[in-house]
């Protein structure tokens, strides 16, 4: 079973190699974004759409990623330069840098959305709403719980 497992979460790599996904990574203007940028403009959002909402620090998005804190600030800098991200400070402590999406920033956002959710679609054409519920529900569990490993000193 767990060799099943492992193959199906190999061939899955598809997902983030499909030749499509550049129509979102190349900006109107052609320049070409980093998959990166994507994934940390999605984790400032996700943290300031949290209930309640949180201030998107470097080490937020490095905790979001699941990457180191040095990692995550040259993602991050590299969203800067590319103009997705603005870096401002903290309103109760100045030393604290925050994070936010520029209007570039929330417009990418969307197209990966967009994107994301018309792919879904259309791999899950044929299937029940019961499965699709299930398997987000097993992996959301699943992602749970490699955070958890990996965050607990499991290997990297």
């Amino acid at each position: 079973m767990l060799s099943q497992l492992d193959d199906a979460l190999i061939r899955l790599r598809r997902l983030w190699q499909n030749p499509s996904i550049d129509r979102i990574l190349v900006e109107p203007d052609g320049a070409r974004l980093e998959m990166s940028t994507v994934l940390v403009t999605d984790a400032i959002h996700r943290l300031q759409d949290a209930d309640p909402p949180e201030v998107a620090r470097v080490g937020d998005v490095a905790e979001r990623l699941d990457v180191a804190p040095s990692t995550a600030s040259r993602l991050v800098d590299r969203a800067v330069r590319a103009g997705m991200v603005a870096r401002g400070t903290a309103a109760a402590d100045s030393r604290h840098v925050t994070l936010t999406l520029t209007p570039g920033g929330s417009a990418l956002l969307g197209r990966a959305f967009l994107f994301r959710t018309r792919y879904l679609e259309q791999v899950l054409k044929g299937w029940t709403r019961d499965d699709v519920a299930t398997l987000a529900r097993l992996l959301d569990r699943f992602a749970d719980a490699v955070h958890t490993y990996s965050g607990a000193g499991g290997d990297r």
